[in-house]
């Protein structure tokens, strides 16, 4: 595969990016001078926000807040464990040249090594590395 083919692609995938985004601004310029639209948006806001409170107030008491508890770690926890899992799948893959592994019951699970292009200079991932993974920020005090 040619470098030049890459960069032509980014190209094409930055060009109809720009394009994408300049029709959706468009777009949201036409709704926003709609007068019987904008008060749709702005009732159904309230509506929503009523909605939100009221759901609030409902998982917020008794079991209902520990359940909530319990399901936002739980996703935490599955979120690490995903983000470490893909880390090692990526390696295993590197080191045995092979997209198969076999799990802990003995089924042989396909796995797929996935590759994403960076924003250029973008601070926001300044604390990846140089493969995207996930650098905790080094303290200097010793």
């Amino acid at each position: 595969m040619e470098v030049s083919q890459i960069q032509k692609r980014i190209e094409l995938i930055e060009k109809y990016s720009k394009e994408i985004s300049d029709a959706k601004e468009m777009l949201k310029e036409e709704l926003e001078s709609n007068q019987e639209y904008v008060n749709i948006d702005i009732e159904t806001k309230e509506v929503v926000k009523r909605r939100k409170e009221a759901k609030e107030a409902i998982l917020s008491s008794g079991p209902n807040k520990k359940l909530t508890d319990e399901i936002k770690h739980n996703g935490q926890e599955i979120s690490l464990l995903r983000e470490i899992l893909s880390a090692e799948l990526s390696q295993y893959f590197v080191e045995n040249k092979t997209d198969e592994i076999t799990d802990s019951f003995g089924e042989t699970r396909k796995f797929k090594v996935l590759a994403r292009l960076l924003p250029r200079h973008s601070k926001r991932f300044d604390d990846r590395d140089d493969y995207g993974k996930f650098v905790p920020e080094q303290s200097n005090s010793a």
